[in-house]
């Protein structure tokens, strides 16, 4: 579902003369480190909770009670292949199973997650994925926390509204101080507990719906307002996510937003700088479909109000909504993402089921979207030693991304040259013959290739809005 009509293009000018670096797009191994850092102090809770006995036991944590120490594993992207840096950087966020395979931190990253980190690593982007589980006491599966009385049940020690949102903060506090990191270029990519964790943390300081509560399960079994902290906000000194990309998450937040059937102005909007893309199936309960074989389907569908009430916010402000693509698949449950890819030749046939298919076309609309926003690109216009006057003009056309090459001789009027060009990871060139001034400016005007909602393998798959009464 696109629910914006305008996609911000990307935009890069660069006269005949310039000469700029182009990144290689070949596969490294990305093996990766382990690194600790702490929660702003003033952001922390009073007193901080204890790790858990295999954090502590981890080579190099700092256990000291005044702290709340993160660990994370980083992914370098290969520097002989990429680079040095600085690299686009994208912080992942686990979903509420937690981030290590079978709960032990040294069995490393689970797999779903570890893809996620070799294979932006492989595409040369730097991946910090915090684990928020441990450092809290929490050895490892946190779902089914809601707030509630019982502390067995209860999640504030870690809620994805208000509390685990502090550990995106000290990741951008940790990524600023590196220099192996492109600061106007960092994104989020998160899963069920983490993407609802995302959405709190880039609130747009136009939403503000005072004292904030969530309902909260008493002891006598009643549902209660429970008053809680307000949104975490990122320091305007530290840099800010250009991209979100969230799979599965509930959107209902317990009403922390307000009533999740609510879809009025006022009640959520994700920052105006961000782009924000969302995934769904129509088996996840999170989603709140009653029957997913009805048409129209009905339910609470606390996410597809979550994102409406986003754009009647932005309306109020002029604004086009943050949420630019909201994919709805067919059949499909919670956690699609960690389903295998089928081979090539098994896609769209019965060896491929629902969630692999939401898997592969899921993936390939993240990494075209996390390419679109935080990848810089550079132009190099050299001499063409075949054409007299002409010039060679080359970039790296980065997977799934559509590209104009434009040129100017007053940087007022642009001309096309050429047909759009869609990237493939190898390098681009077209050939400019010169104008009689001499001298020419070129810049790139680039977007993702659409989803493939209107190809006929997909057309039943791909949902739309109206597919659903809300």
């Amino acid at each position: 579902m696109t629910l914006s009509s305008h996609l911000r293009t990307g935009l890069l000018t660069a006269s005949c003369l310039l000469v700029m670096a182009v990144c290689g797009t070949a596969l490294g191994q990305a093996v990766p480190e382990t690194v600790f850092f702490d929660v702003p102090a003033n952001l922390a809770v009073t007193p901080n909770p204890t790790p858990s006995t295999q954090l502590s036991a981890v080579a190099g944590y700092p256990v000291e009670t005044d702290r709340l120490t993160l660990v994370a594993l980083l992914y370098h992207p290969n520097a002989l292949i990429h680079g040095p840096g600085p690299y686009p950087t994208v912080i992942i966020l686990h979903g509420s199973g937690g981030m290590w395979q079978s709960d032990t931190i040294a069995s490393g990253a689970k797999t779903a997650l570890r893809r996620w980190g070799e294979r932006l690593a492989e595409r040369g982007f730097l991946c910090l994925m915090p684990d928020s589980f441990n450092p809290r006491g929490i050895p490892g599966n946190y779902s089914s926390r809601r707030p509630h009385h019982d502390s067995t049940i209860d999640d504030s020690v870690c809620s994805p509204n208000y509390e685990r949102p502090k550990d995106v903060v000290a990741a951008l506090t940790f990524l600023q101080t590196r220099t192996d990191v492109d600061f106007e270029n960092i994104g989020l990519l998160g899963f069920s507990h983490g993407s609802q964790t995302g959405l709190n943390a880039v609130l747009d300081p136009s939403v503000n719906l005072g004292n904030y509560t969530v309902d909260y399960t008493n002891a006598e079994g009643a549902s209660v307002k429970l008053a809680v902290p307000a949104p975490v906000r990122i320091p305007a000194a530290l840099p800010f996510p250009r991209v979100g990309i969230f799979y599965y998450p509930g959107c209902g937040h317990f009403s922390y937003h307000g009533s999740p059937s609510s879809t009025a102005a006022g009640r959520y909007m994700p920052d105006r700088r961000m782009q924000v893309v969302m995934y769904h199936g129509t088996n996840d309960s999170l989603l709140g479909v009653s029957d997913p074989n009805a048409s129209p389907k009905t339910g609470s569908l606390s996410p597809i109000k979550f994102t409406l009430a986003s754009g009647a916010q932005a309306a109020t402000l002029n604004l086009p909504n943050p949420f630019v693509q909201h994919h709805l698949f067919d059949l499909v449950n919670h956690s699609f993402d960690e389903t295998t890819i089928e081979a090539q030749a098994n896609w769209n046939t019965g060896l491929e089921s629902a969630d692999e298919k939401a898997n592969r076309l899921a993936r390939d609309e993240t990494l075209k979207w996390l390419e679109f926003r935080l990848r810089r690109h550079g132009l190099t216009p050299a001499p063409d030693p075949n054409i007299p006057g002409g010039l060679l003009v080359s970039w790296t056309g980065r997977d799934q991304l559509r590209y104009r090459h434009q040129t100017s001789v007053d940087l007022v009027n642009w001309t096309q040259q050429g047909a759009d060009i869609i990237g493939s990871g190898a390098a681009l060139q077209q050939t400019v013959v010169l104008p009689p001034e001499k001298r020419s400016f070129h810049r790139l005007i680039f977007d993702p290739v659409p989803a493939p909602v209107n190809d006929v393998l997909y057309q039943s798959f791909f949902l739309e809005y109206a597919d659903f009464s809300y």
